[in-house]
């Protein structure tokens, strides 16, 4: 292809693409009774609570908060067969286990990928557990489950992390993790230095390092999620000054398009689109394209920054399946689905040695 790109164009037509996020409500009361349950379960005006210190304690969301889908039938109404029930297809119902009731929401598609939150955060906890060198021995983990399992919550203070963000106000790291079984929220990972989250997901009192929104899609990957917002909560310990740095340096789209243009979506050979007219190398436009929507959605939440442009490439890093919906409304899959953790050990590798390179601090420089 002899297909020239326009850098302004791209982004002009990504930007279109990138929707502003929708207010998260969590329905957490400010104040509660402190009584507890023999269970040492906190009741909650709409839900029940669980303090303890293990990260992969997950009692709490066993006993309540476990859901199973369930047929759905609807008594017709009228004409042919009137008062006999029908199977509905292609939808179901969800049924508390703890209660036996069924929940009072709206009917499940197929398409949506039910996660269970006994299920999300066994994951969590083993990823912390096996994967991490978090101190996890003087740890605060605050459970809630809300509306007879409908929704979940985890928050967990990492009480030997602690950040003074100026004038000896200290703030413990944290990991929060939000779900639902009923497409009510979407699956939302946050991690960082902060006291607490707003309804439309900003922080008090700190920074957020890292956070990722999914929606209950088939695409859904809870467990490169999982491991993203921990690798960023790692390295936010271990390289305070850099990350701050990185979220001090604002980057405009063009200027990241530009770096992506000239090493992670540069394309020496075979089908690509030249930047340039006179330009040595061609371009994976469909790599760029897609970088560029994560790029815009990571700065929604953090800013036009590096700390986003280095987000971005570790979110490639990991999620080596990806799927996504390109400028022209289409449907495109990017990355392979074999041999996963094959790949993203290559990109890994990748990322690691583009973050050393000239480029990439010339774009520090830039900033």
């Amino acid at each position: 292809m002899n297909d020239q790109i326009d850098i302004e164009e791209l982004i002009s037509e990504v930007d279109k693409d990138v929707q502003q996020s929708a207010i998260f409500k969590t329905n957490i009361p400010p104040k509660w009774s402190v009584s507890l349950d023999d269970s040492g379960y906190k009741q909650l005006p709409n839900g029940v609570e669980f303090v303890h210190d293990d990260v992969r304690n997950i009692k709490l969301f066993e006993d309540v908060g476990t859901v199973e889908p369930t047929p759905l039938f609807v008594d017709k109404p009228f004409g042919v067969g009137m008062g006999t029930m029908q199977k509905l297809d292609n939808y179901r119902a969800l049924i508390s286990t703890h209660t036996g009731d069924v929940l009072n929401c709206r009917p499940i598609s197929d398409t949506y990928k039910l996660v269970n939150h006994s299920e999300l955060f066994e994951k969590q906890g083993n990823h912390l557990q096996e994967n991490s060198d978090l101190p996890l021995n003087n740890v605060e983990v605050i459970d809630r489950v809300y509306e007879n399992g409908r929704r979940a919550t985890r928050t967990i203070h990492f009480n030997d992390l602690k950040m003074d963000v100026g004038q000896n106000d200290l703030v413990k790291c944290r990991l929060d993790v939000f779900n639902s079984v009923d497409m009510s929220w979407a699956f939302q990972v946050f991690s960082g230095a902060y006291r607490s989250l707003c309804q439309n997901t900003q922080v008090f009192g700190g920074e957020k390092a890292y956070q990722h929104k999914h929606l209950h899609s088939k695409n859904l990957d809870v467990d490169a999620m999982l491991s993203n917002a921990q690798t960023s909560l790692s390295s936010w310990n271990k390289n305070q000054d850099q990350m701050r740095e990185w979220k001090l340096s604002p980057i405009s789209d063009k200027e990241f398009a530009t770096f992506l243009a000239n090493t992670l979506c540069q394309v020496e050979r075979g089908v690509g689109s030249r930047l340039i007219a006179d330009s040595e190398y061609k371009v994976n436009q469909k790599l760029l394209d897609f970088m560029m929507q994560i790029f815009q959605k990571e700065s929604q939440d953090c800013g036009a920054n590096m700390w986003s442009a280095y987000n971005s490439l570790t979110y490639w890093s990991t999620h080596t399946d990806a799927k996504y919906v390109d400028v022209n409304g289409k449907d495109q899959t990017l990355g392979e689905t074999k041999s996963k953790h094959t790949v993203q050990v290559q990109r890994q590798d990748k990322i690691r040695k583009l973050l050393s390179t000239d480029a990439w601090n010339d774009l520090r420089l830039v900033a």
